[in-house]
């Protein structure tokens, strides 16, 4: 006895394996929520959050910087890029200051400010969430350093 099925000659296609499969692929350049820090819980899109975390970030280092002057600021003008990371645990560090040379000879003592500025911040914070994990997060923190005016 020989058996035949119409669904096995052409298969049907479903949504239900198009969504599946769709759900396997994860696009690991984007998070579902920024950190935060809890001055920011009250925004209501991810964009706002994104924008209230870093605007809040460079608020506090702002006031941590304003608080500890160095150097000769009236001599140096010119824009430095500080790597920052969120990891998994809400821990805020610096994983790479970018400055140029004549930065590095004027005011050598830049990156341990930079550093203990970092530290200043709270102890943790809300990290970035993908499908509900808490994920590592990069973020490039450009540093204008210009004349005291």
């Amino acid at each position: 006895m020989v058996t035949y099925s119409c669904d096995f000659i052409s298969p049907k296609k479903t949504t239900l394996n198009n969504t599946a499969l769709l759900d396997t692929e994860i696009d690991f350049s984007d998070v579902d929520v920024y950190p935060l820090f809890m001055d920011c819980n009250n925004c209501d899109t991810s964009e706002k959050q994104n924008l209230c975390f870093e605007m809040e970030l460079i608020r506090r280092l702002q006031k941590f910087m304003s608080k500890n002057s160095i150097g000769p600021y009236s001599e140096v003008k010119d824009t430095i890029l500080v790597d920052i990371l969120v990891d998994t645990e809400g821990k805020i560090s610096i994983v790479e200051i970018h400055k140029s040379k004549e930065i590095e000879n004027r005011l050598p003592e830049l990156d341990s400010l930079l550093y203990k500025s970092i530290a200043s911040l709270p102890a943790a914070v809300q990290p970035s969430l993908k499908r509900g994990i808490p994920v590592n997060s990069m973020f490039k923190l450009p540093i204008v350093l210009s004349p005291k005016e």
